[in-house]
């Protein structure tokens, strides 16, 4: 689901910044970004997200603002620097170059270009993780209040759905009758004027005309609806997956319903379900 969450903290070593920004996916997908001298936090970070967060492209982003202490980490050693000079000033002399060019611009870009960050250590992931939480929690509550939109619209489409079964239903008995009229006056056409069927074709025509009930269907319909209502209903996580579950399964009853059935008016609601459930199978990929 789409959501964004951020949280700020002060750490030992600064101020800490955490940002999570959660995009619609059908399965999670996680990137994270932070300074290099905390990447060996990255794997504390997949997991503490992922422990919240089941589905969506996430986006996880550190911050690390570092204080004045830290700052001092980050410096070289003058001792370092002392040593760097005087070699570069033994090279210069050997190539013929005055002492002079070894300045301080130049000492400074070299030492630009070597690693020196700062290691983090164990304790150092203790503010991170309160930060992630906070973002966490906004992050939360911005997708709950996204899930309810979501849920009045999906509880919507599941009346309108019912309501079109509801017309199948009272239409299905007049369309079986029907068909079994057409078929036995079909069959008379083919024989001589005033002639008779016999018992056993007529049970044969009849026995057709029995398949074309949807009764099964439209109970089974009925119950994967009310299955729906109660996931809606419910607080449970992963319950996106059961909802994708339920639609495949009411597609393929609606299905069977509108190949069994030769009647107009009910391959109309069926066209309008088929619809309806469309629109609900792309609404619940967003849904945890």
């Amino acid at each position: 689901m789409t959501g964004f969450g951020r949280s700020e903290g002060e750490a030992p070593f600064g101020k800490v910044i955490a940002e999570i920004q959660s995009v619609n996916r059908k399965y999670l997908e996680m990137y994270v970004s932070l300074p290099k001298e905390f990447g060996r936090f990255e794997n504390d970070i997949r997991k503490l997200v992922g422990e919240k967060v089941q589905r969506g492209l996430v986006s996880v982003r550190i911050h690390v603002l570092p204080n004045a202490s830290a700052m001092q980490d980050l410096l070289p050693d003058i001792t370092l620097l002392e040593g760097m000079k005087k070699g570069w000033m033994e090279i210069a002399t050997k190539l013929g170059y005055p002492k002079e060019t070894v300045d301080f611009p130049f000492i400074a870009q070299h030492v630009a270009e070597m690693p020196h960050t700062r290691l983090a250590k164990e304790e150092d992931f203790d503010p991170i993780r309160h930060c992630l939480q906070g973002a966490l929690k906004a992050l939360d509550e911005m997708k709950r209040k996204e899930g309810e939109a979501l849920g009045k619209d999906i509880g919507n489409r599941l009346k309108t759905m019912a309501a079109a079964v509801s017309l199948i239903e009272k239409t299905s008995p007049d369309a079986v009758a029907k068909m079994r009229q057409k078929l036995k006056d079909r069959m008379e056409e083919l024989f001589q004027p005033g002639a008779e069927l016999d018992d056993r074709l007529l049970r044969e025509v009849a026995m057709f005309a029995e398949k074309l009930d949807i009764s099964e269907e439209l109970t089974r319909f009925r119950s994967h609806v009310a299955q729906y209502e109660d996931l809606l209903k419910a607080k449970e996580a992963a319950s996106g997956r059961k909802m994708d579950f339920l639609v495949q399964e009411m597609g393929r009853e609606i299905n069977t319903m509108g190949s069994k059935s030769m009647d107009a008016a009910i391959a109309h609601q069926v066209v309008e379900v088929k619809s309806e459930l469309e629109k609900v199978r792309e609404q619940i990929q967003n849904i945890e």
